[in-house]
């Protein structure tokens, strides 16, 4: 694991100030127990078991004719039979049973409140955390500043996917370039880590380093983003870049 701090006072020039904490060599060497860089995940896909058409059927009905057995009656003044006639009454006709009509129920609308990625929520937990410490020693809490949040995640990502640690990128810029080329006007402090696995972890590492401790703990400091990315050789890289 390894952190280091930046900061920069509004009265002098950018003046790097380097801290490595008890870090893991890149390679041959055991990682101490709890800081493994290799995170798993793991996704259950949900079963679903088609329900039998309960449908309801109807029996089929069917119409009768009834024949009339009357005797015929002979015509009294001819000698000759009247003819016999038959009458067919046809049963009353019965309708199909109609099944009840429902009322189609429109779908709940979806929900219009994105949902977080691992990578924001442990984002916003570093704020959450940092604000933590900072009220428990007398700080007003800083607040979340989107341009400084892209700032720190794009130098996490640099750091990641370049495979390097450092206050200074690769093509020469300091934090203060990337926060003023963010959009920020008052780059403050920066304190980068990495190897550690949760927010938790990362911000007690940052308070118990002086320097990083003492960025955390500058009452003067106004902002914060927080960049986390996955990577390179300690696989978790972390941002913290404060404003004025």
């Amino acid at each position: 694991m390894q952190i280091e701090v930046f900061r920069v006072s509004r009265k002098s020039s950018v003046l790097p100030v380097a801290v490595v904490l008890a870090g893991l060599a890149l390679a041959g060497c055991e990682h101490p127990d709890g800081m493994a860089l290799i995170a798993a995940s793991a996704t259950a896909a949900a079963r679903t078991t088609p329900q039998p058409d309960a449908g309801p059927t109807a029996e089929p009905t069917t119409a009768t004719t009834t024949p009339d057995t009357t005797p015929a009656t002979p015509a009294a003044t001819t000698s000759a039979p009247a003819p016999a006639t038959t009458t067919t009454t046809a049963a009353p006709r019965t309708e199909p049973a109609k099944a009840p009509q429902t009322r189609a129920v429109p779908p709940a609308p979806a929900s219009t409140t994105p949902t977080r990625t691992e990578v924001e929520s442990a984002e916003a937990r570093v704020v959450e955390l940092t604000n933590g410490e900072r009220a428990a020693h007398g700080c007003p809490a800083l607040a979340a500043d989107d341009r400084l949040a892209t700032a720190a995640r794009a130098h996490s990502a640099d750091m990641a996917a370049n495979n390097y640690f450092d206050h200074v990128s690769q093509d020469g810029r300091s934090f203060v370039d990337r926060v003023k080329a963010a959009g920020y006007p008052a780059p403050g402090a920066e304190n980068i880590a990495a190897g550690q696995r949760t927010a938790e972890a990362v911000v007690k590492g940052w308070m118990d380093s002086p320097g990083h401790r003492a960025n955390i703990l500058n009452c003067k400091l106004k902002a914060l983003g927080v960049g986390m990315a996955r990577g390179g050789s300690y696989g978790i890289y972390w941002t913290q870049n404060f404003g004025w």
